[in-house]
């Protein structure tokens, strides 16, 4: 009964050798079958930044929630998602409320503080001459003191009103500019130039104040948020050096510390950090990062995402041994842009086919 199992095992390392080094003896190309036009590399070591990475996100220098400040219409609508604007670019137009009319009630309102003040200067002229002529009179005793008095009281009189149109035009002039800065929230304009990230408002609808209405990115630097364990606190302070993986772009950034909280969440024992991107590329907010410490550097083997043939689970590249193609099974581990590091299965300076591995054959000839 026992003589199964050791059966079965040996007939296990009969296919595996029979597979040979290859484990494609299914493809195997014809003999002496030559294949031209393949590029062909060196496998050569590449040095990297060691370290921990930690999972974080991109966003803007800065991101702005536009709001209505007054009720009414949308009459028209400027911009369109993802479009770029400058400071100061008119987004939107919002008609059909109260701020219209009431600018011109505060308009016919100082134009009527003007006309009674002009009578106010009027009359105070007139009475100030009268008081003239009554105190020349009063100086040669043909005016009684009581008569005298009497006009000097229309003449104090005179002033006051005058006094009070002028502050009424101060007072209707202060309301017009009010109304002109409640309608000038009607034109919704860009405070920085930016990005438009979300229209959160459609032309013809209706607002109300503090209704959302766009959602703008500033232009500047990317910045990468990331919480850090509070292990790492003492190792960094601004400006400390930062690699940050963009997988989905396919890209590695350099980057440093701009903003630092050094308090530390007691629930998750992190701290926040946001590291800027050392590009002037704008790089689409919200996407996957990771982030990695500067420290020792590291070396890796590290060979074309397209040197990889893959076959079920399994990853092979293609090697030139003495100008015969040779398949390998190979083991692969991080990810560095487009290219990916080779664990196992590849060796230093050995040649290896890195376009063109469609067309390769485990067992045919290399040729120019």
């Amino acid at each position: 009964m026992n003589r199964w199992p050791a059966f079965g095992i040996a007939f296990f390392m009969l296919m595996l050798f029979g597979c040979g080094e290859t484990g494609d003896r299914s493809i195997a190309s014809p003999a002496g079958e030559a294949i031209t036009g393949l590029t062909l590399a060196k496998a050569d070591v590449t040095p990297l930044a060691a370290g921990e990475a930690y999972v974080a996100t991109l966003e803007s220098p800065d991101r702005a929630t536009l709001a209505a400040r007054l009720d009414g219409r949308v009459a028209r609508l400027m911009v369109r998602a993802g479009e770029r604007v400058e400071e100061g670019q008119l987004l939107a137009v919002i008609a059909d409320h109260g701020a219209a009319e009431g600018r011109r009630e505060a308009e016919g309102a100082l134009t009527e503080a003007r006309k009674a003040a002009a009578a106010a200067e009027a009359r105070l002229r007139l009475t100030e001459q009268t008081e003239a002529r009554y105190r020349r009179l009063f100086e040669r005793e043909a005016l009684t003191a009581q008569e005298f008095d009497k006009v000097r009281a229309e003449l104090e009189e005179a002033r006051q009103l005058e006094a009070a149109a002028q502050a009424a035009i101060a007072r209707a002039a202060a309301a017009r500019d009010g109304a002109d800065v409640t309608l000038g929230h009607s034109r919704i304009k860009a405070p920085y130039a930016g990005v438009v990230v979300a229209l959160l408002i459609k032309e013809g609808g209706t607002v109300f104040p503090g209704a959302p209405l766009f959602t703008l990115d500033r232009v500047g630097r990317t910045l990468a948020r990331v919480d850090l364990p509070e292990s790492l606190a003492a190792r960094i302070a601004l400006g400390s050096a930062f690699t940050v993986e963009i997988p989905a772009l396919g890209r590695e950034v350099a980057g440093s510390v701009r903003e630092l909280i050094p308090a530390a969440d007691p629930a998750s024992r992190t701290f926040q950090v946001k590291i800027e991107l050392a590009t002037d590329e704008p790089l689409p907010a919200g996407l996957f990062a990771r982030v990695r410490p500067h420290g020792d550097d590291t070396v890796a083997l590290l060979v074309p995402r397209a040197a990889l043939v893959r076959r079920g689970q399994l990853d092979g590249i293609y090697v030139v041994e003495e100008g015969i193609l040779r398949y390998r099974l190979a083991r692969t581990g991080r990810v560095v842009g487009d290219q990916v590091e080779i664990l196992s299965g590849l060796r230093t300076g050995e040649t290896l086919v890195v376009k063109g591995v469609a067309r390769a054959k485990h067992g045919a000839r290399v040729e120019d």
